[in-house]
């Protein structure tokens, strides 16, 4: 199948992009386009106008700048999963982008793509909730800088006003003192996830966590913060009782729907599982790069 007729745009630079943007009220944005364009093939969206910013090398970039690892919106997976910066620094992103798909939709499809598209399904959007990151928008009006926790807004819906166009992502680098880990479960290699947990936290002096954030994938409408497992965990030592109860509470935040992958009721029983999984690897890291061993606690 075709997709209906639409006109399209490949501009040279961002600032074209914007210009672009700002006189049309119909143009839609594609950055890799590996979920729009077979959507548009299959009917199930139609567009007006495409600006395809997939080219635009001023914006596919990995650096570190002091304590925030910044990644240009149009990097692809592919990249992601094998910088050496992001494997050394943040090494839950390379967890996530490396799971993703295939390596045909990991070597087009870019960072930025996957967070605005705001599918329940996608990876990266629970592995920014865990690591706390900051996305930026820009306009013709300037730059808008906003939390992951407010960027996701629903199902197919990012907090992006019509003339935004997501141009970075900033992940502060985790301390010495934390851990972090991604798990999920996915129908058939390459499939669509039937649940996923992302975990990052740091632990006191001592083997305490101080500072813990969780994201779930495809238990909800959106990406969710399992907040009151991550309160459960904060102030404690993670052991087998308070991971179990954080993994409940977790469950409990979620929000699955039955579908031709997983049901509800399976989704859930997943999910304890992966928080439980993520919530421990992310412990073990933090001890160990604290100093600290899991057999001296």
């Amino acid at each position: 199948m075709y997709p209906r007729s639409f006109e399209y745009f490949s501009p040279q630079n961002l600032g074209e992009a914007l210009e672009y943007l700002n006189q049309s009220a119909e143009a839609r944005i594609l950055a890799g386009g590996q979920s729009l364009i077979p959507a548009l093939k299959l009917r199930t969206r139609s567009v007006r106008a495409l600006v395809d910013i997939t080219p635009l090398k001023e914006l596919r970039y990995i650096r570190q700048e002091g304590g925030v690892l910044r990644l240009g919106a149009l990097t692809t997976v592919a990249t992601v999963a094998t910088d050496q910066k992001v494997m050394s620094l943040v090494p839950i992103l390379r967890e996530a982008a490396e799971q993703i798909a295939d390596p045909l939709v990991r070597n087009r499809g870019t960072i930025g793509g996957n967070l605005c598209q705001a599918d329940p399904t996608n990876d990266l959007p629970a592995v920014m909730l865990a690591l706390n990151a900051t996305v930026l928008a820009t306009s013709l009006r300037g730059i808008r800088r906003m939390s992951a926790d407010s960027f996701f807004v629903g199902s197919g819906r990012a907090s992006l006003a019509r003339d935004e166009i997501l141009t970075e992502i900033e992940v502060p680098v985790p301390g010495q003192r934390t851990g972090s880990a991604y798990r999920k479960v996915k129908k058939g290699s390459g499939g669509f996830s039937i649940a996923g947990a992302a975990t990052c936290l740091s632990v006191a002096d001592g083997s305490t966590v101080d500072r813990c954030r969780i994201g779930l994938s495809a238990v909800g409408p959106t990406a969710l913060r399992a907040r009151d497992a991550e309160r459960t965990l904060i102030g404690n030592v993670p052991t087998p009782t308070i991971v179990d109860r954080a993994a409940e509470r977790a469950v409990n935040a979620s929000q699955p729907s039955d579908d031709l992958n997983a049901s509800k009721a399976y989704r859930r029983t997943v999910l304890h599982t992966l928080v439980k999984d993520s919530i421990t690897a992310s412990y073990e890291v933090a001890l160990a790069r604290n100093g600290t061993h899991a057999n001296e606690i």
